[in-house]
């Protein structure tokens, strides 16, 4: 069979979509011929294989050189150089969000929506942390009693995406692709990203992440909404960009009081670290990886000694994953409870059809009906 010479540097950049180098690809195809596939070296129907391994257009991989990388949609709060670049899988979770976002502008504009006053509200003029998380917390309702009233971690952040959403943040958590379970997310890309619009705010959660580690997302997603700041973060420890920094600081305070923290914190100076961060867990409802943050951020415990707590709840997150699961609980969370019921709604209404929902929910028309019966019993 004829061979088609195909440049190496065209197997890499196709590689790269897929977040995987062009040696696994080559394995996968072929254990045989997989050293002649690295050196571009392939028959047209590995080539076809090739394109649909890696997911780039069959045309693509013909070229010489790679495309240029498409330029972030947002603006890139990571920081970098260390940041993994944006991959494939994270342009089309953002060119669906966006998709979902424009389709609800529309409609909010059609419905008379008034712009939303804390979005924005110090693009020009930062408070300080502690007074920014003040006033979002007081905007959100996130009152010490209603914390105090939670059980645990996964209450809180329930609680939280609740609050948000109540107030007219849409909250979407994915991680995935859509609804593609072959498509995870990379933590080590980002970790979420914030739409600062002022009649339409909306956050994304990668929910690839440990679950431990949500909620502290969230809080500093919502401080770049209050800033006015559309763009991408990872949320880091390691965050170098100002803008990151001061909205690490505003989730921590949002999350954990400084003062009340320290308090705390002394009042037991000569507990084990585990038994600091589990009384920690227990007083402020957070998981023990934000009171290990926090704690890492106000210097009473090393770098390692957090990443030693973060790396262990994401691998008991892991290990706790299973198949299957409640799907219309995940479709609705995928999508954000409010934006999937106002879609159902409205479906079942006729206000649009069934189909149309089904592509804004990245879902079956039948699917979408079993989520309007079943709304009332879907938590977030």
């Amino acid at each position: 069979m004829d061979v088609i010479e195909i440049s190496p540097a065209m197997l890499d950049w196709a590689a790269s979509q897929a977040g995987a180098q062009v040696e696994e690809i080559a394995h996968k195809m072929s254990k045989k011929s997989a050293d002649k596939i690295v050196q571009g070296q392939l028959t047209y129907p590995q080539v076809l294989k090739y394109a649909k391994l890696t997911g780039v257009p069959l045309g693509f991989l013909f070229l010489e050189e790679p495309p240029q990388p498409r330029p972030p949609p947002l603006a890139d709060f990571r920081t970098l150089p260390e940041a993994n670049p944006l991959s494939r899988d994270f342009f089309d979770v953002y060119d669906d969000i966006e998709f979902k976002h424009s389709w609800l502008k529309e409609n909010a504009q059609l419905e008379g929506s008034e712009p939303l006053s804390f979005v924005g509200k110090y693009a020009d003029n930062r408070p300080s942390p502690e007074y920014l998380a003040n006033e979002m917390r007081e905007t959100l309702g996130f009152t010490e009693q209603a914390v105090n009233d939670l059980k645990n971690a996964d209450q809180l952040f329930t609680h939280l995406v609740d609050q948000c959403e109540k107030i007219g943040i849409f909250v979407f958590k994915n991680g995935v692709v859509g609804n593609n379970g072959h498509r995870p997310l990379s933590v080590a890309e980002f970790r979420g990203f914030a739409i600062a619009d002022k009649i339409f705010p909306l956050v994304f959660i990668n929910g690839a992440d440990a679950p431990a580690a949500w909620v502290f997302t969230l809080a500093h997603e919502l401080a770049h909404l209050w800033l006015g700041d559309s763009g991408i973060s990872d949320a880091g420890p390691a965050a170098h960009n100002k803008t990151e920094v001061y909205c690490n600081a505003t989730a921590g305070e949002f999350l954990v009081p400084r003062e009340t923290f320290l308090s705390l914190w002394n009042k037991i100076d000569e507990a084990s670290i585990d038994v600091k961060l589990d009384i920690g867990r227990r007083s402020f409802k957070v998981s023990r990886t934000v009171v290990a943050r926090r704690a890492y951020d106000l210097g009473l415990i090393s770098k390692e000694q957090y990443f030693e707590v973060y790396n262990l709840a994401r691998k008991v997150a892991k290990e706790k994953k299973t198949g299957g699961g409640d799907f219309y609980r995940s479709l609705a969370v995928r999508n954000s409870k409010t934006f999937s019921n106002h879609v159902a709604n409205l479906a079942v209404s006729g206000s649009i059809t069934l189909g149309q929902a089904g592509r804004l929910l990245n879902t079956s028309p039948n699917n979408v009906l079993k989520l309007h019966e079943r709304r009332n019993a879907i938590p977030v």
